[in-house]
């Protein structure tokens, strides 16, 4: 998203929490009193009639809340040992939507009433513990977190609190641009808010398929079956077509979910009888069948697959198997979900899915350093809150609320997503103040060449003209940009819309025109190519060029397609290639500067081994373009942060007195540059190679505030001022690179 710390990050998408309904939790109490006890492993009974069937507690469902819950809290705290762990999410909405659909079944709203009544039931066992964790986050935010967070972080926390934090995850947070963004305390709760979404319009459904189905004289149950069928077809059709148009969006999407919901309904809708306690061989290996898919899901499944789409059949099938066979064999998976351990986390299952993902984000914001000790200690307070939570709020506060005469569920519900939405709303209020205060960037840079002197301001502080190169690079006392500013430090191109982007699938391809000089330059690649506009821009009024840009996010422009995440994509980054290079052939242009970052493996390969068929492409797109008569510049790719960094403006606010915490080793930032391996191999003297990252790094060492300035606005793109201050070091080596007057005429 998740993940998504993504890669938590992994991708920020699969950060993979769902909640879980407490209702079952008062079925414990009902079937406690009146059965044997439910960690024992002994055979569960079979009710006797039909009304005590569907409300039987059945404890392998909370054991497998236990393993779902276990095998998230794993994903994200280590997920290298469980890639797949996200597909718990999966197992707690087929295990809602069974639930759920089991009890609508059994007490089918009559009208409006009933389904206000069923919503009220739903705020009561959930919505308290939510909005206490919300508030906990949002006071640890503003306790901890640095101010360059917060406006985003307050957003998510409305977002959770009026529970469309899937749709803001979906519409904000997928695109390219915004994976540099370190993941909120409140991004666990796109899954709550699909469940929500879900428990809003289910009853209504039901409702409505019952009240036809008595209208027409038809049977009940068949009716309720093919209506749920129905919506299980339409939903998971959707689901496989629009994860593979649009991944990232899918992956938060109500609708590419709903048929997870209704595979747990299928099995409740199907009939008590059917999913009733069997003892026999076909439910024993329908049991075990189950459990192993979903740990198989676990452990094959990775964050590079696009999710859910059809492979999400796995898991969540896996779990209707397990919920259908209800095996109480004596050699089932009983013997496991019965324990008193799984108990207990399935118990505390919804608590922990709240507690763990706050603690995981805020706790480095607190702590040096956040590693296995720190992690141990994140759990020991997951599990100690969780427990607090269940008892206190979960019960007791349930119980409160429905003795109390003033605060009943629905003022309960007003008042506290009032008081929530403020409080959040004030870090706008302060983030814009802040803002403002730090908005003049000219005053802050005079203020920064005060501090470390005209010698050693920006990236002259890794020249040998700085004699106190060591107290300029680390000094932090003052900044410019303010990293609250930094982030929004980008080139005009942005603002200007000049980019091919990866939602119209490449298929729009604005062209900025920037001079109008009689010579003709064009800026081509990525984003890493439009980093360097700033530093371009002054060569454009001072040498009277005119300067298009064929720039996109992230279609690194070559001779050969590129492997994204889905197959219009991957077609409309190669189209664009072509295009790009029969627009430079038709403008006849003098002088073609690109860079790119290869973060897209070539077609056919993965990361690890695209380098040598990236290069061949470039080198076949570099000779076309020097065969059109214009000299060609490749700039190579600049130090990535990225590698150890969610945020470079986020690093610095948070480290103002260590400024080692946001520095890397060159080995690890300086990436892979197959364009330039292209230009070495081509040895063509029209086309020449400049390398910046001396401006940014020194031998063995990379950094992200140079000489006072923060020199990136995310993890990995260069700072327009930043970039702007290298626009003189830039012209000289083009100039001594390129050797043409005609390209450089006198000012």
């Amino acid at each position: 998203m998740f993940w998504g710390i993504e890669h938590l990050h992994c991708h920020a998408r699969h950060s993979g929490f769902c909640s879980m309904d407490p209702e079952i939790l008062q079925e414990r109490s009902i079937w406690q009193r009146t059965h044997t006890d439910v960690s024992s492993n002994q055979d569960l009974p079979i009710p006797v009639n039909r009304d005590s069937r569907t409300k039987a507690f059945r404890a392998d469902i909370q054991g497998l809340r236990a393993i779902a819950v276990g095998i998230v809290v794993l994903y994200h705290f280590w997920g290298h040992y469980l890639p797949g762990g996200f597909v718990g999410v999966d197992v707690f909405f087929v295990i809602s939507g069974f639930l759920i659909t089991s009890h609508l079944i059994s007490k089918p709203p009559k009208n409006l009433a009933d389904v206000a009544h069923f919503w009220m039931r739903r705020v009561k066992r959930l919505i308290p513990a939510s909005f206490l964790v919300i508030f906990a986050s949002v006071l640890a935010i503003w306790m901890f977190a640095p101010t360059t967070v917060w406006q985003d972080w307050g957003l998510q926390a409305v977002a959770a609190t009026f529970y469309f934090q899937n749709w803001f995850l979906a519409l904000t947070k997928v695109d390219y641009l915004a994976e540099g963004d370190a993941p909120s305390p409140f991004q666990h709760f796109w899954s709550l808010s699909a469940e929500e979404q879900f428990y809003f319009v289910w009853p209504v459904l039901i409702g409505l398929l019952i009240f036809a189905a008595v209208k027409f004289g038809l049977k009940s149950a068949t009716v309720a079956l093919a209506g749920i069928s129905a919506v299980f077809v339409l939903s998971f059709g959707y689901s496989i077509y629009a994860t593979a148009a649009e991944p990232g969006s899918a992956y938060f999407s109500t609708f590419t979910r709903v048929w997870e919901f209704a595979a747990g309904a299928l099995v409740a809708a199907l009939g008590p009888r059917l999913h009733a306690a069997k003892r026999d061989l076909v439910s024993l290996i329908g049991a075990w069948g189950g459990l192993l898919a979903v740990a198989f899901s676990a452990l094959a499944f990775t964050g590079d697959m696009p999710f859910p789409g059809y492979i999400a059949v796995i898991p969540v099938f896996g779990t209707a198997l397990l919920l259908l066979s209800h095996s109480t064999h004596r050699y089932s998976p009983n013997v496991l979900l019965n324990s008193k351990l799984f108990q207990f986390f399935g118990d505390n299952s919804y608590a922990i899915y709240l507690w763990h993902w706050p603690l995981l984000v805020l706790m480095p914001f607190m702590v040096d350093d956040f590693k296995w000790p720190q992690k141990i200690l994140a759990l020991a307070l997951t599990l100690s809150l969780a427990v607090l939570t269940q008892k206190l709020v979960e019960v007791r506060f349930r119980k409160f609320i429905d003795s109390s005469v003033v605060l009943s569920a629905p003022r309960f519900l007003v008042s506290g997503s009032l008081i929530l939405a403020l409080l959040s709303g004030a870090f706008y209020m302060n983030t814009a103040r802040v803002m403002n205060d730090a908005r003049d960037v000219d005053k802050a840079l005079a203020q920064v060449e005060k501090s470390v002197g005209p010698e050693c301001f920006g990236a002259a502080a890794l020249a040998e003209d700085c004699d106190q190169q060591q107290e300029a690079i680390g000094n932090y006392d003052v900044v410019a940009p303010a990293p609250i500013v930094a982030k929004t430090d980008k080139p005009v191109v942005y603002k200007d819309d000049c980019f091919a982007s990866q939602s119209t699938d490449f298929k729009e391809r604005p062209v900025c025109s920037y001079g109008d000089g009689d010579i003709k330059v064009a800026l081509v690649g990525n984003s890493h190519a439009a980093q360097w506009f700033p530093a371009l821009e002054p060569l454009v009024e001072e040498h009277g060029w005119t300067l298009d840009t064929y720039v996109a996010n992230r279609c690194a422009i070559m001779a050969e397609p590129q492997k994204f995440d889905s197959e219009s994509k991957t077609a409309g980054c190669a189209e664009l290639g072509t295009w790009v290079s029969e627009q430079i052939e038709k403008e006849d242009y003098d002088l073609v500067i690109s860079s790119n970052r290869q973060s897209v493996p070539v077609s056919g390969y993965s990361m690890k081994d695209t380098e040598e068929p990236a290069q061949k492409a470039y080198e076949e797109i570099l000779e076309k373009w020097s065969d059109t008569g214009a000299d060609v510049a490749v700039i190579r790719d600049t130090s990535w942060p990225g590698e150890t960094l969610d945020n470079v403006p986020d690093c610095v606010a948070s480290n103002p007195n260590d400024p080692d915490e946001c520095t890397g080793d060159a080995d690890d930032w300086i990436p892979m540059d197959p364009q330039v391996d292209a230009v070495k191999t081509l040895e063509d003297p029209s086309v020449v190679q400049i390398d910046m990252n001396d401006q940014l790094c020194e031998e063995d060492r990379c950094y992200s505030v140079v000489g006072g300035i923060v020199a990136y606005w995310d993890h990995s793109h260069l700072s327009e001022t930043f970039a702007g201050s290298l626009s003189p070091t830039l012209e000289s080596r083009l100039k001594k690179a390129l050797d043409s007057k005609e390209l450089f005429p006198a000012a």
